[in-house]
């Protein structure tokens, strides 16, 4: 009991890592990979897994102290997870489209693929990997 109690303040939780095949990208590749999930202190059951698109730029805004800036591109959601058991490691395969459209990166302008693990009652884990496009 009190390890699932650790687990849902995120001690001893699941841990994620996403491994990008290729950093560098054109706009309209595909970015490929996998979600690489493991098992805490206790078994936890995983909702889903959110793949999100980002793109991070610099800008001034007279409504924000903030120079820089996120806007979603795109999102993959993979499911069907299951439970992830203690210790247990899950390697989950993705393969992500990005458009023809897709902005260049520059020193204002960055590609970040963020992942989340959607786990009931407890800290989602978090993951964030640079894309560059050429």
């Amino acid at each position: 009991m009190i390890k699932q109690f650790l687990s849902s303040i995120g001690i001893g939780h699941v841990k994620v890592d996403t491994i990008v095949h290729k950093t560098e990208i054109s706009p309209g590749d595909f970015i490929e990979g996998e979600v690489v999930l493991v098992g805490g202190m206790s078994d936890q059951p995983v909702n889903e897994v959110y793949l999100l698109l980002l793109e991070k730029y610099e800008e001034d805004k007279e409504d924000s102290d903030f120079p820089y800036h996120e806007k979603d591109v795109d999102t993959i959601i993979l499911n069907d997870i299951g439970t992830i058991r203690a210790g247990e490691e899950k390697r989950i395969p993705f393969s992500f489209p990005t458009s023809s459209e897709h902005p260049k990166t520059t020193e204002t302008n960055k590609t970040i693929l963020r992942t989340t693990v959607d786990i009931p009652q407890a800290v989602d884990p978090t993951d964030e990997d640079s894309i560059f496009v050429r």
